[in-house]
């Protein structure tokens, strides 16, 4: 157990799983947040899942993350909530899928399918490479803009990886068969929404180089979510924890968490797709009509 940091142990825990080749420092400051908020935050590494070493099955990760969540679940008061981030939010999808009594599940860049706008045109010749044997010889380079719309972040980001193996926002490469067992990953998560039923939050950027908007969307169409809150950003990438918006990222994971366990009331009509503009503009348009 991975535990940023332990609150009381009768506080509810958020299990996150980060994306795919990278590790626990994309929550850094999520976690931090939710800690400070009450909350117990667990960041699990999963082998050939996390950065380093040959990737292993989408399978091998899968059972990884449901034993590790199964566990935790025998030892808490309270039910667990699963999120992530990119690959992450997928497999925190999957999880729900499989276990009983998740209570939510926090969707950050959801990535079903890679159908972002920075996505190289041989990303559907995977297959390909795999057959020719090149699954861990081929390492895929991270550039440019790494997930990440703030330039200063991103300059620095850049400076890391430059040096580093691993920054905030995931590893240096990634090999051809981390992205070809991630593909399956997918395909499987898709096929299997209708057995989420837990409360769902979904928060995506609206100019997500990865994964566009379709994402979110599918997870509206296809779960049978018991509670279904959908956020647009505005001003970020696919990084939403470490870009432009990371405290409005935050402040909403913190809101919906207070919400299903019962902090506040919940509001209602949660099933609206509500963003940062949307909320602005009928602010803006409810000053109007009292001005009248």
């Amino acid at each position: 157990m991975n535990n940023l940091e332990k609150n009381d142990a009768s506080a509810p825990l958020i299990v996150l799983f980060h994306g795919l080749s990278s590790s626990p420092l994309e929550f850094n400051f999520l976690g931090s947040q939710l800690i400070a908020a009450g909350y117990r935050v667990d960041t699990p590494a999963i082998e050939g899942y996390s950065f380093g070493g040959n990737a292993s099955s989408w399978k091998s990760w899968l059972n990884e993350a449901i034993s590790h969540v199964k566990n935790l679940q025998e030892t808490e008061s309270k039910p667990i909530t699963v999120g992530g981030i990119s690959l992450g939010s997928t497999m925190a999808l999957a999880v729900a899928s499989e276990l009983n009594d998740i209570l939510g599940v926090v969707a950050l860049s959801t990535t079903l399918k890679y159908n972002g706008w920075s996505m190289p045109w041989y990303r559907p010749l995977i297959p390909v490479g795999m057959a020719l044997g090149l699954g861990d010889r081929y390492k895929y380079m991270e550039k440019d803009p790494f997930g990440i719309k703030n330039p200063q972040i991103r300059a620095y980001i850049k400076r890391v990886l430059s040096s580093e193996s691993i920054s905030d926002v995931g590893g240096a490469y990634m090999s051809l068969r981390h992205m070809h067992e991630g593909n399956k990953l997918c395909k499987h998560v898709i096929k299997n929404l209708p057995n989420v039923s837990s409360a769902i939050l979904t928060i995506h950027a609206v100019d997500d180089e990865i994964a566009n908007v379709l994402n979110p969307q599918l997870i509206a169409k296809y779960s049978s979510a018991a509670t279904l809150r959908q956020i647009y950003l505005g001003d970020s990438y696919h990084m939403i924890t470490v870009d432009n918006e990371r405290e409005t990222v935050a402040a909403e994971v913190r809101n919906f968490l207070d919400s299903i366990y019962g902090k506040i009331k919940a509001e209602p009509h949660e099933d609206k797709i509500l963003s940062p503009e949307l909320q602005r503009f009928l602010r803006n348009v409810k000053r109007g009509k009292e001005r009248k």
